[in-house]
């Protein structure tokens, strides 16, 4: 059941798009995968800029946080006052994560679109019939040309030459993208967490790789350059002087701790100052006169 839903829901439509984007597109299913991951990014693009604003408040709070676990040393306690936080400050902590973990459907859509749109057998073209609409635009657009520059979209990453520099490829504009993205480590472990996941997870997406249609790579590829430039836009680059684009949303609570009180403003005018100074007088007097 679960099969069926994925294959009506997501892997059709989208071989479908695939297909439609080739054949407007001269033919060329590379050029197709670079339109389609382009196509995502923009219908993703409220998620993500939200994504982003989720992050900055998130920074925002983390010395507040930092705060709380040095006080409470209940565990329980502690969660309370740090939930207490995010709702002040109206943060989510899953917003950070959503636009991340709703590419994995699309990715394992792709992969297995790409091996259905690219068939190298009359049986494989046989089942890609099946999951194309009965449209004669769709049907006349078949079999498609699965070379893009010269190299084979189906291939493997491990298969040629071309195959590993796209892997090359993909370890560098992940890496790219995760130094990109400003995070604030609020001490030393979360500091050293933080540059280990920047250097493994550029490794283990290109260890994946290897065992990935070239299609798929050019997908990773194009979508992490996509995300590069929002970065930049979002953060700028201060290595380079780049300010950024997208202005911050932040929290004020977030940003601010609380606000000393106000102090009593003092006498400006002769009168004021008579005024204060008969106050005082008086309640000098009324203790002086207080009955023992």
């Amino acid at each position: 059941m679960i099969g069926e839903i994925f294959t009506l829901v997501l892997l059709n439509p989208l071989v479908n798009l695939l297909v439609l984007l080739s054949h407007g597109l001269f033919g060329s299913f590379g050029a197709a995968i670079i339109a389609f991951t382009l196509l995502i990014r923009a219908v993703t693009f409220p998620l993500t800029l939200r994504q982003i604003h989720a992050t900055r408040t998130m920074q925002a709070l983390q010395p507040r946080i930092s705060e709380v676990n040095k006080k409470y040393s209940d565990p329980k306690r502690r969660q309370e006052e740090v939930m207490k936080l995010y709702r002040e400050a109206g943060a989510n902590p899953l917003s950070c994560i959503g636009p991340f973990f709703l590419q994995i459907p699309v990715f394992i859509a792709l992969y297995s679109a790409i091996r259905i749109a690219l068939p190298n057998s009359p049986e494989a073209l046989e089942k890609l019939s099946g999951h194309i609409y009965s449209w004669s635009y769709l049907q006349h657009a078949l079999p498609l040309s699965e070379r893009f520059l010269g190299i084979d979209l189906r291939s493997n990453g491990d298969a040629s030459i071309a195959g590993y520099v796209f892997v090359v490829l993909v370890g560098l504009t992940t890496w790219a993208q995760s130094k990109t993205t400003i995070t604030t480590a609020t001490d030393d472990k979360a500091r050293a967490q933080q540059q280990m996941m920047n250097v493994m997870l550029p490794l283990m997406f290109a260890f994946f790789a290897l065992s990935f249609p070239l299609g798929v790579s050019l997908y990773w590829v194009v979508n992490s350059v996509a995300q590069i430039a929002f970065n930049i836009l979002t953060y700028g680059l201060p290595a380079f002087g780049i300010e950024p684009v997208v202005k911050a949303r932040t929290a004020p609570l977030a940003l601010s701790a609380a606000a000393p009180a106000p102090e009593a403003a003092a006498p400006t005018s002769a009168r004021e100052l008579r005024t204060a100074n008969g106050s005082g007088r008086s309640k000098r007097q009324n203790r002086r006169r207080r009955p023992e």
